[in-house]
């Protein structure tokens, strides 16, 4: 949640010296975001399943 959230000062701080518009970003790390969520996802259930 941290590297999407616009209320995080350390992303707009980086952000704003990088002088890189938050959309701009945002495109560029969705995807990135995307596989971090499935690998996550996938984690938590083989743990669960295996108790």
């Amino acid at each position: 949640v941290n590297f999407i959230t616009p209320t995080s000062a350390v992303v707009m701080g980086g952000l704003a010296i990088a002088r890189v518009s938050y959309d701009r970003w945002l495109r560029f790390v969705w995807k990135y975001l995307i596989i971090m969520m499935i690998i996550i996802i996938a984690g938590l259930a083989i743990g669960v399943l295996t108790g």
